[in-house]
């Protein structure tokens, strides 16, 4: 038997094993109802993003993308880690009144730090728009993205939470249509980049409106015992959350003070915006299924089974997003060259990052060890890899930035397998002998 022949056999032999699992053939059920759906708004997405790359030109898909990175630092403090709260703790309500306290709690902790977090965005937005070189009115619809993305995530945990697939994806669909004509008419008639950010706002908010109306809370109760519960746990995954911000996002900030506009927005079309719908394949599609099904299963089996599988994995995961990268560069037009070096370089790290990211997962929704243990991994090698970055970007430009993120993917994966099995699993297995 060669060795092709017996990597199929063995892809063959486990894959018969996790058919058999009722719960993994529940999860590949319902993550093929929300593909469908979602899967066809990526692609308008993707046809949105190649209309304004053709039409707009790489400066406004730099402003755009300048803007939506942004937006979603600014949503942290308004969300609070609290849409993972949500995931976490509304299965478990046994009762009407336990599922109306965590709800209502919610919702009034969530108005008030939208309100706070706005009021010190206006009391600072002369530093912010100096920082970011952002304009009065590039800040002011950023930040109205930012609280259009906060309930949005808070209303999509609800579904999801409670596995309404089906119907998070006719809305997400729904939305997408709309943001779609938004595309439309800001690339082909008015050429203004602004209509594409309208447009993303107006998806947001279709998504709220039409998610409260599914969700039809008849009653909210507020709790302050329920709003502890939810925010001290909300309140270890924010701090998770900025430090993923800081690890993930803060490459584009990078580019920006070190090369120049046109730089920002080709770095935009090949790194941030191919790692933004590899992002939306995965939060959008798999992690919605994914966590909730997750949610009250045995982490430490589920860790040993993703590990088992990274040698099948991985390859999948590179190839997936090489095609991406290769498919995108090509819609974009002729006046965007392929460049082999990038689409190497991202693809490699992307497909490292998918396994971070679902090592992340599985821990994250297991509870507060779970969260620590994320952001461990995290703040850790962080200082470290921020500074390899900034050197790298000045020294080699885009060059630079694309080799510092396939050395953090590694390097992120890397600590996370060496804390769990000599840190993690010792501490597991010395509460245990304890309990004995």
């Amino acid at each position: 038997m060669t060795f092709t022949q017996g990597l199929i056999e063995n892809i063959k032999i486990k894959s018969r094993k996790l058919i058999r699992n009722g719960e993994i053939r529940t999860f590949i059920e319902n993550l093929g109802i929300v593909f469908i759906f979602r899967f066809t708004s990526a692609v308008l997405s993707v046809i949105g993003l190649v209309l304004a790359a053709r039409y707009l030109g790489a400066v406004s898909v730099g402003n755009i993308t300048m803007m939506q990175n942004t937006a979603y630092l600014l949503y942290i403090p308004m969300c609070f880690g609290i849409n993972l709260s949500i995931i976490k703790f509304l299965p478990d309500c046994n009762n009407k009144e336990e599922n109306e306290k965590l709800l209502g709690s919610i919702g009034v902790w969530s108005l008030v730090l939208t309100v706070v977090s706005i009021v010190v965005y206006w009391v600072f937005h002369s530093f912010i728009n100096t920082a970011l070189g952002f304009s009065a009115t590039q800040l002011l619809l950023t930040v109205i993205m930012a609280v259009t993305i906060n309930y949005s995530m808070i209303t999509e945990a609800i579904l999801r939470s409670r596995k309404r697939f089906l119907t998070l994806g006719i809305i997400k669909m729904a939305s997408s249509l709309i943001f779609f004509a938004f595309t439309l008419v800001s690339s082909l008639v008015l050429k203004n980049y602004y209509y594409f950010v309208y447009g993303i706002i107006l998806n947001q908010l279709v998504v709220i409106i039409w998610s409260l109306k599914t969700i039809k809370i008849k009653k909210f109760r507020f709790s302050m015992k329920t709003s502890k519960l939810a925010y001290k746990y909300g309140a270890i995954n924010m701090v998770s959350g900025v430090l993923s911000y800081i690890m993930f996002s803060s490459d584009l900030y990078i580019v920006n003070h070190f090369c120049s506009a046109y730089d920002v927005g080709i770095y935009s079309l090949y790194q941030v915006n191919v790692k933004n719908f590899f992002n939306l394949m995965f939060h959008e599609i798999f992690a919605v299924v994914f966590l909730p099904t997750i949610v009250q299963m045995n982490t430490m089996k589920i860790y040993k089974r993703i590990k088992s599988l990274i040698p099948i994995i991985l390859p999948i995961a590179i190839i997936a997003n090489m095609t991406i990268s290769i498919c995108l560069v090509l819609l974009y037009g002729r006046s965007y060259t392929i460049n082999w070096i990038y689409i190497l370089l991202i693809s490699v790290s992307l497909g490292f990052h998918f396994l971070y990211y679902v090592f992340n997962s599985v821990f994250t929704v297991e509870g507060k060890n779970g969260a620590l243990l994320c952001m461990t991994v995290l703040g850790l090698p962080m200082p470290v890899l921020i500074l390899i970055s900034i050197v790298l970007t000045r020294t080699w430009g885009i060059n630079g930035q694309l080799i510092s993120l396939l050395v953090t993917q590694l390097t992120l994966v890397g600590v996370f397998l060496f804390i769990i099995k000599f840190k993690y699993l010792k501490n597991k297995q010395t509460y245990i002998n304890i309990l004995k």
